[in-house]
């Protein structure tokens, strides 16, 4: 790690600083990332992709390494933090919640902190966003059993003489099966009408994907946004606001940091990305990707 961050450190400084403050540095930075919260993550993701002050991180470190250093530094620290984060063995919703805010805010980096981002940051730690995906999208298959023939010709569960808490998993497949089946069979026809705004209709489908009873119904959310057909030319953020406005024109404050689109769209923050233009598919699939990150963090800590 001491080479890492040496490395690191030379896309924000002109000379080299010592060993000694390098280690100083280091051992700051591990001790921050030992315990740290979603939220103080979070903080340290906004200030790499997009240098907004992480006044708490760098109380931190100045007061840790007893000394103070150039702004720019605590940019990279932040990046040095952000990696060290994503290398740990997360538990539960964690595996996918710390590289998918990351993935919502690295939509959208300063071209400043592309040089840190390349040197902090592992790629393959994205590939826990999918395979959580996957993984809970799973439907187990049936078991062999008499669930169907003993309750088909039946009146009543009571009938069925059949013992609960060994149909139940099985009672719970075929749920899920119905599920995705009503879903798929709705998106087989799902198309854009001529008067509709494609960003809207984009941004609609995003809604789907995260409101449904099962929120794995969609086996393939990416794969469902991408069968849409709605490749087309892109807009400027600024443009598609605009036409999302005029649909839905509210404000709304609570929306997470890390939701860079929604945050612009529906809370007027971070008015430096208004000319970033983007596709109405990748429109679509960045707002759903935030509206995940949301509604599972949403469930598992407040």
């Amino acid at each position: 790690m001491h080479n890492n961050l040496t490395n690191i450190l030379t896309e924000v400084l002109v000379f080299p600083y010592d060993e000694t403050t390098v280690n100083s540095l280091t051992e700051a930075c591990k001790t921050y990332t030992e315990k740290i919260s979603l939220a103080q993550y979070e903080a340290c993701v906004l200030h790499l992709c997009l240098d907004l002050p992480n006044t708490s991180f760098v109380q931190f470190i100045n007061e840790t390494t007893e000394s103070t250093y150039p702004i720019q530094v605590y940019r990279a620290l932040s990046g040095y933090v952000v990696g060290l984060a994503l290398s740990i063995d997360h538990a539960g919703l964690d595996k996918l919640l710390y590289p998918l805010a990351l993935c919502n805010v690295l939509k959208c980096y300063q071209p400043g902190s592309a040089g840190i981002i390349n040197k902090c940051i592992d790629s393959s730690r994205f590939d826990a966003i999918e395979d959580y995906w996957r993984k809970h999208a799973e439907i187990p298959v049936i078991k062999s059993s008499d669930l169907l023939m003993g309750i088909l010709d039946k009146d009543s569960w009571a009938d069925s003489s059949l013992e609960i808490e060994e149909q139940f998993e099985n009672i719970k497949s075929l749920v899920k099966y119905f599920c995705r089946s009503k879903f798929e069979k709705y998106y087989t026809t799902k198309t854009l009408q001529d008067n509709q705004d494609v960003y809207t209709f984009m941004n609609n489908v995003a809604q789907d994907l995260t409101s449904c009873d099962w929120l794995y119904a969609a086996e393939d959310p990416v794969k469902i946004l991408k069968n849409l057909h709605k490749s087309g030319g892109s807009a400027t953020l600024s443009t598609v606001k605009n036409r999302l406005r005029e649909m839905d024109d509210y404000t709304n404050t609570n929306i997470e940091k890390t939701s860079i689109f929604r945050r612009f769209i529906y809370s007027n923050d971070y008015q430096e990305i208004d000319q970033k233009r983007v596709s109405p598919l990748h429109f679509g699939i960045a707002m759903f990707y935030e509206l995940l990150y949301e509604c599972l963090k949403s469930k598992n800590y407040e």
